[in-house]
């Protein structure tokens, strides 16, 4: 299955989103249990700061994209075969 890139920008904004809303979730229940300053913790939101970060970018750069990709079989040599 592929996607064009405005469908992968849009996977990539949902995602983000909802790696922001569990590392919200996560730190609230971490402030209400007293292992906010917990390594465990701290190392597992740094990595959810990652993927929210790599994900966003992705959405933003996926966003402003050209869609010249709509049907992945152009330019891809198969219009050679017809001729055959």
């Amino acid at each position: 299955m592929n996607l064009n890139k405005k469908s992968s920008a849009r996977l990539y904004a949902v995602t983000a989103v909802a790696c922001a809303a569990w590392l919200v979730q996560s730190l609230m229940e971490a402030n209400a249990d007293g292992s906010l300053t917990n390594w465990a913790t701290i190392v597992f939101s740094l990595c959810l700061l990652v993927v929210i970060g790599w994900t966003s970018y992705n959405a933003i750069t996926g966003w402003n994209a050209k869609d010249d990709d709509e049907d992945g079989d152009e330019g891809s040599g198969n219009a050679g075969n017809a001729k055959k």
